[in-house]
């Protein structure tokens, strides 16, 4: 059972909202399957790089096994989504300008943060973040392939910290609980990212201000997809296809 939450409401926020908050807790199969995500992420990588030493084969098991989970989510929450969708369409110009606002401030918000913490005394050395294998260690296509992983990782998060673990807790009119886990929330998602700053969970922060963004995007809007399509955006530009493709460019020149 849902309830309106009484406030005087927009044109655009009524078109595209496709949730209320919640009066009462529920949770269904759809919710262990994206709680389960997660850790399941983490088990697929390390499996992946403990069965072979083959990076090519690491990559493309490692993201074809993303997606199949990533293919289990859309099922199990595709009445969700269709629903959702329906709202953001009514709207589709003005959510789109969101999403592209959305992008950019994850941007700036990041970059801040980052910015920030590397004033805090670490050397350049200690916060640069892990690389991978020189690119030259295996082909342009598998490469292409597996700079999918970023962006479905992404949206396999936004399930799960956005919806799961954040929306569906009726705590919404009881102010220190509804901060305690917007809060919570975002320093979970930005510290299971310690491995993308070489294990420097202060390095963290960064993109615990960015779920921080994001959580608050969503308890507005109260879309999906909105959330979606900025975090994919994201992490198609900055690590995936595109980044990718424009690297090989600039390379082959």
């Amino acid at each position: 059972m849902r309830y309106d939450d009484g406030a005087t409401k927009s044109t655009f926020l009524r078109a595209i909202r496709a949730e209320e908050y919640p009066r009462t807790f529920t949770w269904h199969g759809r919710d262990w399957i994206a709680l389960a995500a997660i850790p399941t992420v983490f088990l697929l990588a390390w499996s992946t790089s403990a069965l072979t030493n083959d990076l090519a084969v690491q990559v493309i098991s490692d993201t074809t096994l993303r997606i199949v989970l990533f293919s289990v989510l859309v099922i199990a929450n595709r009445e969700l989504l269709a629903r959702h969708w329906r709202a953001f369409a009514r709207v589709k110009w003005r959510a789109t300008g969101l999403v592209i606002l959305g992008f950019m401030a994850l941007q700036v918000v990041t970059t801040i943060l980052g910015t920030l913490l590397r004033s805090l005394g670490h050397s350049a050395s200690d916060i640069t973040p892990a690389q991978p294998e020189p690119a030259e260690t295996v082909s342009f296509l598998v490469l292409l392939f597996g700079s999918c992983s970023p962006v479905v990782t992404a949206l396999i998060e936004d399930f799960t910290f956005r919806h799961t673990l954040l929306l569906k807790f009726p705590v919404w009119h009881r102010c220190f609980l509804a901060v305690s886990l917007v809060a919570g929330n975002a320093l979970v998602f930005g510290a299971i990212h310690v491995n993308n700053f070489g294990g420097d969970w202060l390095l963290t922060l960064s993109f615990a201000g960015a779920g921080l963004l994001m959580n608050l995007i969503y308890l507005w809007i109260r879309n999906i997809w909105v959330v979606l399509l900025m975090h994919g955006v994201n992490n198609f530009v900055l690590g995936g296809p595109l980044a990718v493709v424009i690297v090989h460019l600039l390379g082959a020149q």
